[in-house]
């Protein structure tokens, strides 16, 4: 999608929004690019696209089919935020939730933890900030 729009920006085309992708409106788009080698590669890519978005259905049915095997996959989607597809994506990346025990490790490995950062954690001596486990003799 991005080397679609990539083009008619080289030639100073505006193209905002979605409607360059869809498929009624291509050949109104396809005739604003005079030069017929870069019309033809606008043709390609559009070939590319079509065969990607069939592809990326047959893949999305495929990877849910097999998410939702798993147990855990429907406690990950009741978590907010958390839809199917990226429950699946986590279910790939975690293996099995049951394997922590804790929420909050799961949290951290898969990334859904809250980072928490302090300037004020550490306190100077004498002007120096101590390194953990050494002491300073003055």
């Amino acid at each position: 999608m991005s080397r679609v729009k990539a083009i008619y920006r080289s030639w100073a085309i505006p193209c905002s929004g979605k409607q360059v992708y869809a498929p009624r409106h291509r050949a109104e788009w396809l005739g604003k690019i005079n030069e017929p080698g870069v019309r033809q590669r606008a043709e390609f890519y559009y070939q590319q696209l079509d065969a990607l978005r069939v592809l990326r259905r047959e893949v999305r049915r495929g990877l849910l089919a097999e998410s939702k095997k798993h147990k855990a996959w429907k406690q990950l989607c009741e978590i907010p935020a958390i839809g199917p597809i990226r429950a699946a994506v986590l279910l790939g990346i975690l293996q099995t939730p049951h394997r922590f025990r804790t929420k909050r490790p799961l949290w951290n490995y898969g990334g859904l933890a809250i980072e928490m950062h302090s300037s004020a954690d550490h306190r100077s001596v004498d002007g120096q900030v101590p390194i953990p486990g050494f002491l300073f003799v003055r």
